[in-house]
């Protein structure tokens, strides 16, 4: 039998040392600053589309970041219900793997206050109210139809492109020059996913201890919430056009809309797909749990590293 305690102590520990307040890193009232790039170019794409001019594209990538935070709002809905669920199963069980499992929960609420106040902040100061998913229950009651084993692997991708988002196009970004509010909010949100990564491993090997026979069938799974992420990916970058067409105030011809739907899409798959499975804090994890596990996603990233 695993034992693990000492691990979640640790998980415990970091927790605390990194937390953060939410009225202190957002205010309720906060200005943003639509003058700089929220989000890098390599994760919008907007510097690549040719028949937009320089405010349109600074237009596209403002649309763009505040999506990418809403996708974490939306996406953290199941993430809540996952750590919850995993901490009732320690009720009257292992204390200190529920303290940490119930502090997963608790920030993972936290973050969706986050992007939430963020979006409404964006909303208030943009030059048209976006459109945005808001199907995030439905789409959260849909994960969790899944395997808690697949959930965790999904989990653990989303969490570590996360990380990835920061440290190679903010941490380590040396060309752009970024709105630093948005770059502060998402390092305190890594800061804080980077215990969540951890617990997601831990539970995962919990579940393995157990019943080792489940990881072809969660790997299964997971194949196929790529998939659904790319729909949900897709779905909203079809509001994104939509609300770029009215901030521009022109409707794009044919052709000139096919560019963008097709070099956005490519810039979502890339970004909330490609970019997870290549991290290479992802593939030691499944290589940890096993050689397969790694085999499996290292054979499937192909068909997001090219659309």
């Amino acid at each position: 039998m695993l034992n693990q305690t000492a691990e979640y102590q640790s998980c415990i520990q970091s927790s605390e040392k990194v937390s953060w307040r939410l009225d202190e890193l957002l205010p309720k009232d906060t200005v943003l600053d639509f003058s700089r790039r929220f989000l890098s170019n390599e994760l919008t794409g907007a510097e690549a589309i040719p028949f937009l001019d320089a405010e349109e594209r600074l237009m596209l990538n403002h649309i763009r970041s505040n999506s990418y935070a809403h996708l974490f709002l939306f996406l953290e809905e199941y993430a809540v219900a996952l750590a919850s669920q995993r901490a009732g199963l320690e009720l009257h069980g292992n204390a200190t793997h529920m303290r940490a499992l119930l502090r997963f929960t608790e920030e993972e609420l936290k973050h969706q206050q986050l992007f939430a106040r963020f979006t409404s902040a964006f909303a208030r100061g943009f030059k048209v109210v976006p459109a945005l998913l808001d199907n995030h229950v439905e789409v959260a009651r849909a994960i969790m139809a899944k395997s808690n084993l697949g959930v965790l692997i999904f989990n653990l991708h989303l969490e570590l492109m996360t990380q990835q988002h920061y440290l190679e196009t903010i941490r380590g970004n040396k060309t752009e020059t970024l709105d630093p509010l948005f770059c502060d909010l998402l390092k305190h949100h890594w800061l804080e996913e980077a215990q969540h990564t951890r617990l997601d491993f831990l539970e995962a090997q919990k579940i393995l201890a157990r019943e080792p026979d489940t990881l072809d069938a969660a790997l299964t799974e997971y194949s196929e919430l790529l998939q659904a992420l790319r729909g949900t990916l897709n779905s909203q970058l079809a509001l994104d056009l939509q609300t770029l067409e009215k901030a521009v105030g022109r409707a794009f011809t044919p052709e000139e809309h096919q560019h963008l739907a097709e070099s956005q899409e490519r810039s979502y798959v890339w970004g909330f797909i490609g970019m997870g499975m290549k991290a290479p804090l992802f593939l030691s994890r499944l290589r940890a749990l096993s050689p397969m596990a790694e085999q499996r996603v290292l054979e499937l990233a192909p068909t997001y590293y090219c659309v």
